[in-house]
Protein backbone atom coordinates (compact mmCIF):
# COMPACT_ATOMS: atom_id res chain seq x y z
CA UNK A 1 0.00 0.00 0.00
CA UNK A 2 1.46 3.74 -1.04
CA UNK A 3 1.54 6.53 1.29
CA UNK A 4 -1.35 7.97 -0.16
CA UNK A 5 -3.21 5.07 -0.11
CA UNK A 6 -2.55 4.93 3.71
CA UNK A 7 -3.68 8.78 4.16
CA UNK A 8 -6.96 8.08 2.13
CA UNK A 9 -7.54 4.76 4.18
CA UNK A 10 -6.75 6.32 7.24
CA UNK A 11 -9.37 10.03 6.47
CA UNK A 12 -12.54 7.39 5.02
CA UNK A 13 -11.85 5.88 8.76
CA UNK A 14 -11.14 8.74 10.98
CA UNK A 15 -12.36 11.67 8.95
CA UNK A 16 -11.08 14.63 7.59
CA UNK A 17 -9.43 17.79 9.67
CA UNK A 18 -8.32 20.90 8.01
CA UNK A 19 -4.52 19.58 8.48
CA UNK A 20 -5.49 16.73 6.40
CA UNK A 21 -6.20 18.96 3.64
CA UNK A 22 -2.86 20.49 3.76
CA UNK A 23 -1.29 16.79 3.90
CA UNK A 24 -3.23 15.63 1.11
CA UNK A 25 -1.85 18.28 -1.55
CA UNK A 26 1.51 17.65 -0.44
CA UNK A 27 0.72 13.72 -0.98
CA UNK A 28 -1.04 14.77 -4.34
CA UNK A 29 1.62 16.50 -5.79
CA UNK A 30 3.37 13.17 -6.15
CA UNK A 31 0.01 12.01 -8.73
CA UNK A 32 0.81 12.93 -12.07
CA UNK A 33 -1.51 15.87 -13.51
CA UNK A 34 -5.13 17.36 -12.31
CA UNK A 35 -7.54 14.65 -13.85
CA UNK A 36 -5.71 11.40 -11.81
CA UNK A 37 -5.49 14.12 -8.23
CA UNK A 38 -9.19 15.14 -8.95
CA UNK A 39 -9.78 11.41 -9.68
CA UNK A 40 -8.58 10.95 -6.01
CA UNK A 41 -11.01 13.07 -4.58
CA UNK A 42 -13.75 11.92 -5.72
CA UNK A 43 -13.23 8.35 -5.04
CA UNK A 44 -12.00 9.27 -1.85
CA UNK A 45 -15.07 10.81 -1.22
CA UNK A 46 -16.92 7.99 -2.30
CA UNK A 47 -16.06 5.50 0.35
CA UNK A 48 -16.88 8.11 3.53
CA UNK A 49 -19.56 6.85 5.81
CA UNK A 50 -22.76 8.69 5.47
CA UNK A 51 -22.60 10.03 8.87
CA UNK A 52 -19.37 12.10 7.05
CA UNK A 53 -21.05 12.64 4.27
CA UNK A 54 -20.38 16.90 4.55
CA UNK A 55 -16.79 15.91 4.47
CA UNK A 56 -17.06 13.82 1.80
CA UNK A 57 -18.70 16.76 -0.37
CA UNK A 58 -16.12 19.47 0.95
CA UNK A 59 -13.30 17.20 -0.49
CA UNK A 60 -15.20 16.72 -3.62
CA UNK A 61 -15.54 20.79 -3.85
CA UNK A 62 -12.02 21.21 -2.70
CA UNK A 63 -10.65 18.61 -5.40
CA UNK A 64 -12.74 20.82 -8.24
CA UNK A 65 -11.30 24.20 -6.73
CA UNK A 66 -7.75 22.93 -6.71
CA UNK A 67 -7.26 20.87 -9.59
CA UNK A 68 -9.58 21.79 -12.51
CA UNK A 69 -9.70 19.23 -15.57
CA UNK A 70 -11.30 17.69 -18.42
CA UNK A 71 -14.94 17.41 -19.18
CA UNK A 72 -14.58 13.45 -17.33
CA UNK A 73 -13.09 13.85 -14.03
CA UNK A 74 -15.24 17.15 -13.58
CA UNK A 75 -18.46 15.25 -14.54
CA UNK A 76 -17.04 12.27 -12.53
CA UNK A 77 -16.88 15.04 -9.77
CA UNK A 78 -19.94 16.31 -9.76
CA UNK A 79 -21.45 12.83 -10.49
CA UNK A 80 -20.28 11.29 -7.12
CA UNK A 81 -20.97 14.27 -5.83
CA UNK A 82 -24.72 13.56 -6.25
CA UNK A 83 -24.92 10.14 -5.45
CA UNK A 84 -23.65 11.08 -1.68
CA UNK A 85 -26.83 13.51 -1.30
CA UNK A 86 -29.00 11.40 -2.89
CA UNK A 87 -27.55 8.27 -0.37
CA UNK A 88 -28.43 11.07 2.50
CA UNK A 89 -32.43 12.22 1.46
CA UNK A 90 -30.70 15.46 -0.04
CA UNK A 91 -32.95 15.66 -3.07
CA UNK A 92 -32.81 19.22 -4.49
CA UNK A 93 -28.85 19.35 -3.82
CA UNK A 94 -28.69 15.81 -5.23
CA UNK A 95 -30.42 17.49 -8.09
CA UNK A 96 -27.98 20.58 -8.44
CA UNK A 97 -25.09 18.33 -8.39
CA UNK A 98 -26.23 16.12 -11.35
CA UNK A 99 -27.51 18.98 -13.16
CA UNK A 100 -24.08 20.25 -12.80
CA UNK A 101 -22.29 17.18 -14.10
CA UNK A 102 -24.91 17.53 -16.82
CA UNK A 103 -23.54 20.67 -18.05
CA UNK A 104 -20.00 19.78 -18.70
CA UNK A 105 -21.41 17.31 -21.35
CA UNK A 106 -21.43 18.47 -24.90
CA UNK A 107 -23.84 16.57 -27.66
CA UNK A 108 -21.26 13.97 -28.85
CA UNK A 109 -21.60 12.37 -25.52
CA UNK A 110 -24.91 10.75 -25.75
CA UNK A 111 -24.36 7.94 -23.33
CA UNK A 112 -23.38 10.34 -20.59
CA UNK A 113 -25.99 12.43 -21.10
CA UNK A 114 -28.60 9.34 -21.36
CA UNK A 115 -27.21 7.91 -17.91
CA UNK A 116 -27.42 11.08 -16.18
CA UNK A 117 -30.58 12.04 -17.37
CA UNK A 118 -31.82 8.97 -15.32
CA UNK A 119 -30.06 10.62 -11.94
CA UNK A 120 -31.81 13.69 -12.70
CA UNK A 121 -35.40 12.09 -13.08
CA UNK A 122 -34.90 10.43 -10.07
CA UNK A 123 -34.56 13.16 -8.49
CA UNK A 124 -36.77 15.72 -10.09
CA UNK A 125 -39.78 12.72 -8.99
CA UNK A 126 -38.43 12.99 -5.39
CA UNK A 127 -38.46 16.85 -5.44
CA UNK A 128 -42.06 17.44 -7.04
CA UNK A 129 -43.75 14.73 -4.96
CA UNK A 130 -44.04 12.26 -8.06
CA UNK A 131 -46.19 14.73 -9.81
CA UNK A 132 -46.01 14.95 -13.58
CA UNK A 133 -43.88 18.07 -15.45
CA UNK A 134 -42.46 18.50 -18.99
CA UNK A 135 -38.97 18.46 -17.97
CA UNK A 136 -39.74 14.97 -15.75
CA UNK A 137 -40.48 13.81 -19.89
CA UNK A 138 -37.33 15.15 -21.38
CA UNK A 139 -35.67 13.33 -18.84
CA UNK A 140 -37.56 9.87 -19.55
CA UNK A 141 -37.24 10.39 -23.04
CA UNK A 142 -33.61 10.94 -22.92
CA UNK A 143 -33.08 7.72 -20.36
CA UNK A 144 -35.47 5.54 -22.71
CA UNK A 145 -32.78 5.71 -24.78
CA UNK A 146 -30.38 3.56 -22.71
CA UNK A 147 -29.61 0.21 -24.28
CA UNK A 148 -31.32 -2.83 -23.65
CA UNK A 149 -28.41 -4.27 -21.29
CA UNK A 150 -28.58 -0.88 -18.95
CA UNK A 151 -32.68 -0.95 -19.24
CA UNK A 152 -32.23 -4.51 -17.58
CA UNK A 153 -30.17 -3.13 -14.66
CA UNK A 154 -33.14 -3.12 -12.07
CA UNK A 155 -32.60 0.10 -10.53
CA UNK A 156 -32.80 1.73 -14.33
CA UNK A 157 -36.09 -0.54 -15.16
CA UNK A 158 -37.25 0.64 -11.99
CA UNK A 159 -36.79 4.52 -12.45
CA UNK A 160 -38.46 4.05 -15.60
CA UNK A 161 -41.68 2.50 -14.70
CA UNK A 162 -42.04 5.08 -11.93
CA UNK A 163 -41.54 7.45 -14.57
CA UNK A 164 -44.06 6.08 -16.89
CA UNK A 165 -46.84 5.76 -13.94
CA UNK A 166 -46.39 9.76 -13.28
CA UNK A 167 -46.32 9.97 -17.02
CA UNK A 168 -49.04 8.20 -18.66
CA UNK A 169 -51.40 8.91 -15.80
CA UNK A 170 -50.76 12.42 -16.69
CA UNK A 171 -51.90 11.47 -20.37
CA UNK A 172 -54.55 9.28 -19.38
CA UNK A 173 -52.96 6.17 -20.81
CA UNK A 174 -54.86 4.01 -18.07
CA UNK A 175 -53.89 1.02 -19.87
CA UNK A 176 -50.00 1.98 -19.92
CA UNK A 177 -49.67 3.26 -16.68
CA UNK A 178 -51.26 0.13 -15.55
CA UNK A 179 -48.74 -2.07 -17.11
CA UNK A 180 -46.29 0.08 -15.65
CA UNK A 181 -47.67 0.01 -12.27
CA UNK A 182 -47.58 -3.53 -12.42
CA UNK A 183 -44.06 -4.01 -13.66
CA UNK A 184 -42.75 -1.48 -10.82
CA UNK A 185 -44.59 -3.44 -8.18
CA UNK A 186 -43.05 -6.54 -9.73
CA UNK A 187 -39.61 -5.23 -9.13
CA UNK A 188 -40.18 -4.41 -5.39
CA UNK A 189 -40.48 -8.11 -4.57
CA UNK A 190 -37.84 -9.55 -1.84
CA UNK A 191 -37.33 -12.52 -4.23
CA UNK A 192 -37.48 -10.57 -7.82
CA UNK A 193 -34.00 -11.81 -9.61
CA UNK A 194 -32.59 -8.85 -12.24
CA UNK A 195 -33.17 -10.19 -15.90
CA UNK A 196 -28.95 -9.78 -16.14
CA UNK A 197 -28.06 -11.05 -12.73
CA UNK A 198 -26.86 -14.16 -14.53
CA UNK A 199 -24.08 -11.74 -16.03
CA UNK A 200 -23.08 -10.16 -13.02
CA UNK A 201 -22.55 -13.67 -11.33
CA UNK A 202 -20.20 -14.33 -12.79
CA UNK A 203 -18.58 -11.05 -11.26
CA UNK A 204 -19.62 -11.56 -7.88
CA UNK A 205 -21.67 -8.59 -8.15
CA UNK A 206 -25.58 -8.35 -7.06
CA UNK A 207 -28.36 -6.30 -8.57
CA UNK A 208 -29.97 -4.83 -6.05
CA UNK A 209 -32.91 -2.35 -6.08
CA UNK A 210 -32.74 0.83 -4.10
CA UNK A 211 -35.99 2.39 -3.63
CA UNK A 212 -36.97 4.75 -0.98
CA UNK A 213 -39.37 5.96 1.29
CA UNK A 214 -40.57 8.51 -0.54
CA UNK A 215 -41.22 6.23 -3.69
CA UNK A 216 -42.54 3.53 -1.54
CA UNK A 217 -45.41 5.57 -0.49
CA UNK A 218 -46.30 7.03 -3.60
CA UNK A 219 -46.85 3.46 -4.45
CA UNK A 220 -48.99 2.76 -2.19
CA UNK A 221 -51.60 5.52 -3.29
CA UNK A 222 -50.93 4.65 -7.08
CA UNK A 223 -54.89 4.17 -8.44
CA UNK A 224 -54.66 2.33 -12.06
Amino acid sequence: MTIIEVFEKRIIKNGLSEEDFMEYEKLLKRVRGNFLRLQHCYTTAAHFPQKRSAEAIRLIEWGLEKYPDSWFPTYSAYYNMGLINENCGKYATAYEAYQKAADVLDEDKKPYRQTISGNLLWMLLHIDGFQYSEQLEKYYDLFAEIDDFQKAFINNEFRLAVAEIVIFSHKQMREKATASYKNAIELCKPNFVSRIQSVLDKHNMKDILRNTPECRAFLKTVRV
